[in-house]
């Protein structure tokens, strides 16, 4: 689409010169148009506008006897601002034109009789500037649109990154604070006004919340390139944050890190509990005897490795049948969980006692030096037994049979080593009871 030179001029000789010596230089990029009035230049910028034809350059003589050429540049401005005007006077001085110089917003004026390679280098110039102009004013239009579409993708990632259940944080290359949504600062239980604020840093607060060894690692981890990484975090409060470590590339080079967090104390607390449960007997909350056997055969491995003696032993209560047949369950559990606690005590840190079903427990003594390490056990726990127990008004005397067995002279493995406990058990229930063997 060609752009539209204007010319206005009453002098209709004069106008055809500037015509054809404008015609003859931008002819082939522009239409010229001649006016031979003010009026007549008014009219015509109408119907080009209405074209959507763009007109950048305006040339008025500046003496005319309708509308004189200060009248027309100055309205031409009010409807048209981006047009350029320039003003042929033969008053060739700056104060004859000073009013339209104002209120016109005049580019240029050229003295008359104008020279000819003086016009089309000013005309040059002023098309040269308009079309400048139209291009700033297209990347202005474009990079308001740009700046339009980043702001609502920006809504819509600051509105997704708070729909988030997750925490989530965004570093730059340097490791400072991009971004962050506001479940990263409940998370981490920071007020966001502060974690933004220049004398306390989100990094540096959640690092001052971890335990110390974590605290380092995490601290290592954000120096490190190239890494993901998904690990937990211990608080000194006891929570547990699970996150998970990318870094961000353009182009092969990286640009920043994202970090999500996710708050998962309940879960692993319920895990534990489930664990624990899995793991230990629901009354006496000893070690039940799936742990029993994993702690034996982890035992023996030490032992095997240190050349050193260690001791198995089955604990029965004695006549304890008769305890649920005359008083009930009820003071049977009772007085298995008080038995459970006067046998923990004559242990040592190292042992483990663990209920092995009913009225019997197993108990695991590493580190044993001499044979009489274990007998000395021995008799601790039958003089546990020796108190009266009191349970709900009822008095009960109870006593115990212990078999033991020793690594390795009773057996190398754990089921050789429960098998010769529970024959020395036997023994001393066919021996009468109360006692070991």
């Amino acid at each position: 689409m060609k752009g539209v030179i204007i010319c206005v001029d009453d002098e209709l000789e004069i106008l055809q010169i500037l015509g054809r010596q404008l015609k003859r230089n931008f002819g082939k990029e522009y239409d010229i148009e001649l006016a031979k009035s003010g009026a007549e230049a008014l009219s015509l910028c109408a119907e080009l506008t209405a074209e959507s034809l763009p007109i950048p350059v305006v040339i008025s003589d500046h003496n005319m006897e309708e509308m004189d050429g200060d009248t027309l540049l100055i309205e031409l401005h009010k409807l048209y601002p981006k047009m350029l005007k320039i003003m042929l006077t033969g008053q060739a001085d700056a104060h004859s034109v000073g009013n339209v110089v104002n209120a016109g917003a005049l580019y240029r004026y050229i003295s008359k009789p104008w020279d000819k390679d003086d016009l089309i280098l000013t005309v040059t110039e002023a098309l040269r500037s308009f079309a400048q102009e139209q291009k700033l004013a297209e990347q202005n239009a474009l990079l308001k649109e740009m700046n339009a579409r980043l702001e609502s993708s920006l809504s819509l990632l600051l509105s997704t990154l708070e729909a988030t259940a997750n925490g989530i944080l965004v570093l730059d290359s340097c490791g400072k604070e991009v971004i962050f949504n506001q479940k990263c600062a409940e998370i981490w239980e920071l007020d966001a006004s502060t974690a933004i604020s220049d004398s306390h840093k989100l990094i540096d607060l959640i690092l001052a919340a971890l335990i110390k060894a974590d605290a380092d690692s995490f601290q290592a981890l954000l120096m490190q390139k190239n890494m993901k990484l998904r690990d937990l975090l211990i608080l000194k409060n006891g929570r547990v944050i699970e996150y998970y470590s990318q870094h961000q590339k353009l182009s092969g080079k990286i640009v920043g890190q994202v970090l999500t967090f996710r708050d998962v104390t309940r879960e692993k607390q319920k895990q534990a509990t489930i664990e624990y449960q899995a793991l230990h007997d629901s009354l006496t909350n000893l070690p039940n005897r799936a742990l029993f056997d994993r702690k034996l055969s982890e035992a023996i491995a030490h032992a095997a490795k240190r050349s050193e003696i260690m001791g198995v032993m089955f604990l029965d209560l004695d006549r304890f049948k008769q305890v649920n047949d005359t008083f009930g369950h009820s003071v049977g559990d009772l007085l298995l969980q008080t038995v459970s606690q006067r046998l923990a005590v004559c242990l040592r840190e190292v042992d483990l006692i663990a209920r092995w079903g009913g009225d019997e427990f197993g108990i695991i003594l590493p580190q044993i030096h001499f044979r009489e390490d274990v007998i000395e056990i021995a008799d601790r726990l039958m003089k546990a037994m020796q108190p009266e127990f009191i349970l709900e008004g009822h008095h009960f005397n109870v006593t115990t049979s212990i078999g033991i067995a020793l690594y390795p002279h009773d057996g190398l493995d754990s089921s050789t080593l429960l098998q010769s406990a529970d024959t020395a058990l036997y023994q001393v229930k066919r021996a009468g009871r109360n006692n070991y063997c």
